[in-house]
């Protein structure tokens, strides 16, 4: 529906099956009764015309690893931002998005757990699609530690066998980021929220 001025607006008409101009007769509520001005049919129809909604730009901190890069995302002004939310960010200079985990948000000066968009200032977060994934090593006599470059929803499981660096390793126990730590065989963490991950050789 297009409005062209007070008396008058562009609708579909359903005798004429196409849309034609059309005389306002009366208006109720969110309803109009209008006629058209084609073939004279007068007909009912509901007023849809909205004002589109206002969107923020929002800047948002991304770390991965020891890096953090600076970027703008656009959020529906009204929109409540959460610690813990996934936000997809653009990336223009890499021509990639990247899927970030909101851990801290600043709004006026203070951090909050959650924010409407358009009283944000910062959002700090982490990328989540790709992740490193620390996992300690015992052998028996030993532990070291390694790195994984894993994807974030890449999924480990308290009893499950892992090669890592050529070797098989069982895991024992994972430390996540919220939960504490998880160590029932069959327990299950996406590499996301892994703190850390302990393992033995077999």
């Amino acid at each position: 529906m297009e409005i062209v001025n007070e008396t008058q607006i562009m609708a579909i008409c359903p005798a004429c099956a196409s849309e034609k101009l059309h005389d306002v007769l009366k208006r109720r509520g969110s309803d109009q009764l209008v006629r058209c001005t084609e073939c004279g049919i007068v007909h009912n129809i509901a007023a849809t015309t909205r004002a589109a909604p206002q969107t923020t730009s929002v800047a948002i901190i991304v770390s991965s690893g020891e890096i953090s890069a600076r970027y703008c995302i656009e959020l529906p002004s009204d929109h409540e931002v959460c610690t813990g939310d996934e936000l997809l960010v653009d990336d223009p200079s890499a021509d990639e998005v990247h899927l970030a985990e909101v851990a801290s948000i600043e709004s006026h000066g203070k951090r909050v757990l959650s924010a409407v968009a358009a009283e944000v200032d910062t959002i700090w977060s982490r990328a989540i699609d790709r992740v490193s994934v620390k996992v300690a090593i015992h052998n028996g006599t030993r532990t070291r530690s390694v790195r994984l470059q894993e994807y974030g929803d890449r999924e480990f499981t308290v009893g499950g066998i892992v090669e890592i660096s050529g070797r098989k390793c069982r895991i024992i126990r994972i430390k996540t980021r919220e939960r504490g730590f998880r160590k029932h065989d069959g327990d299950v963490v996406c590499a996301k929220d892994v703190k850390r991950i302990f393992a033995e050789r077999v």
